[in-house]
């Protein structure tokens, strides 16, 4: 079948999601700009026509976008005032954990390709600041609990690495045909993480 030329509809969402599922088969190193290509029926030079710095600005736009997409719902829910620190830290996570269910190869990339982008220092400090704001959203919930009294005075910092860190590696084993829905997991690690903080 004939490639499409580049300006045809093929939507630079759909090259994204194309390449984080090549990166996630065969790791950034092993993929090559004619695979991506050929998973939306493009000819490689078509893609360039998209992303002219070629595999590295695909990378890096798979990372931030998709940390984009979960920081979005996530802030949401932490700038509700009608929500109590519990309830915001169980529909964060649940909104967190579903994202990265739904999307599980851009999950793989933000865990395993993350480090194909710090040695480009415009890349890393755009992905960088990215993090640190999602991160600080979830920091922030957590400090209003304790704050409250109804979290217990734990570290902020280390706890809030070690549910995103949980998070995160749903991307490795997460799988769509598991015997848990991602919604059935979600549910299950905003519960873990929730008694886990609750003052008894």
């Amino acid at each position: 079948m004939a490639r499409k030329p580049a300006e045809q509809a093929v939507s630079r969402e759909d090259i994204l999601l194309a390449a984080a599922d090549v990166f996630r088969a065969q790791g950034y190193h092993g993929a090559k700009m004619a695979d991506i290509a050929s998973e939306v029926d493009l000819t490689a030079g078509s893609l360039y026509h998209h992303f002219p710095a070629g595999k590295q600005q695909i990378l890096r736009e798979v990372l931030n976008n998709g940390l984009d997409m979960v920081t979005e719902h996530v802030r949401k829910i932490v700038e509700d005032p009608d929500l109590s620190p519990p309830e915001k830290l169980k529909k964060a996570i649940y909104a967190h954990v579903t994202a990265l269910t739904e999307n599980p190869s851009v999950a793989a990339a933000l865990v395993f390709e993350t480090r194909n982008i710090l040695n480009d220092q415009e890349g890393r400090d755009a992905y960088l600041k990215r993090r640190d704001i999602f991160e600080n959203l979830y920091q922030q919930v957590i400090q209003d609990g304790i704050d409250s009294g109804v979290f217990k005075p734990v570290d902020v910092d280390i706890f809030t690495k070690t549910l995103l860190g949980a998070h995160n590696w749903i991307g490795v084993w997460y799988r769509p045909e598991g015997r848990l829905s991602g919604a059935d997991i979600a549910a299950t690690i905003a519960d873990i993480f929730l008694q886990a903080l609750l003052q008894r």
